[in-house]
């Protein structure tokens, strides 16, 4: 398949085709990129294994759905795709890309049926935490949610999560925590959030139509139940996170960020006087346990 490729430059998939990655385009009438009419997922890979990759392509279908996208991609052929690709660019652990737009068609706002969708994907070296990155924690803006109400959804249309991860970095922060009406907390510009409160109650929102189901964020939760950590999934408000005991953020490719002060209306306020907690620390040993088993 890779018979006229120099095997030392980087390799990505576009429309089943393995290529250079310089030379992977589509269509500039792609409803991608003129509608943002996509879908994607992060899947990590270690240990020579997608981690929670029957979670992961179940969201992909679930957002596909939600955008009345056809789905002709099997499992085993998404599974297939990432394994080589990781193969090809001699990357023993890293993250996966991978996008699927609704596909090429003259540019009109209602949807056409039958066309054949656009299917990208890209492998990155793994960008972990280190151990001194994650013992001095994490900052973040709060700031509120601007996106749509389908945030269950994971497209491509990212742009607002953009804008304020981009003012939390010229404001000095790592990254942002979002609120809706009435003050409730959401989650951050690419991330689940979660607090333990003074009784060590670990809380997360719920999973309903205005977060995205993090692959990361349940399985943290497994991993509180099963050690005895109590877990709340609930709404909770701004003024319960500058109370909070411990504040930490998930993805699939940072897996768990500690967050020791927070910002809101210009006011900074330390978390656990600026120190990493107890839950935080155990949730990270959990999970490194889990993907080495």
């Amino acid at each position: 398949m890779l018979d006229n490729i120099d095997k030392t430059s980087r390799i990505s998939f576009v429309n089943n085709k393995f290529l250079p990655h310089q030379n992977c385009m589509v269509h500039i009438e792609d409803r991608g990129f003129q509608f943002a009419d996509g879908v994607y997922e992060v899947i990590l890979f270690k240990n020579n294994k997608l981690i929670d990759v029957d979670a992961h392509l179940s969201r992909l279908d679930h957002s596909l759905s939600g955008l009345t996208i056809i789905n002709n991609f099997s499992k085993e052929f998404l599974i297939d795709v990432a394994v080589k690709l990781f193969k090809y660019n001699n990357l023993k652990e890293g993250t996966i890309y991978l996008q699927i737009t609704r596909g090429c068609t003259a540019r009109f706002p209602s949807i056409p049926k039958d066309i054949q969708p656009t299917i990208v994907a890209t492998v990155s070296p793994l960008k972990e935490t280190n151990e001194t990155e994650f013992n001095k924690g994490y900052t973040a803006i709060i700031e509120p949610d601007l996106r749509w109400h389908r945030c269950n959804l994971k497209t491509t249309s990212l742009i607002a999560s953009s804008l304020v991860n981009q003012k939390a970095k010229d404001m000095g922060f790592d990254d942002a925590i979002m609120f809706r009406e009435g003050l409730d907390i959401t989650e951050a510009s690419y991330a689940n959030v979660f607090m333990v409160d003074n009784d060590d109650n670990l809380i997360t929102r719920q999973a309903d139509n205005l977060v995205l189901c993090g692959i990361t964020r349940n399985r943290m939760i497994e991993l509180a139940k099963i050690n005895n950590i109590k877990v709340q999934e609930r709404l909770f408000k701004i003024k319960d996170l500058l109370q909070a005991k411990e504040i930490f953020l998930t993805s699939s490719s940072l897996i768990i960020r500690p967050v020791v002060k927070v910002n809101y209306q210009n006011n900074d306020y330390q978390i656990f006087n600026g120190q990493v907690g107890d839950i935080t620390k155990r949730l990270k040993q959990y999970y490194q346990d889990f993907i080495n088993s």
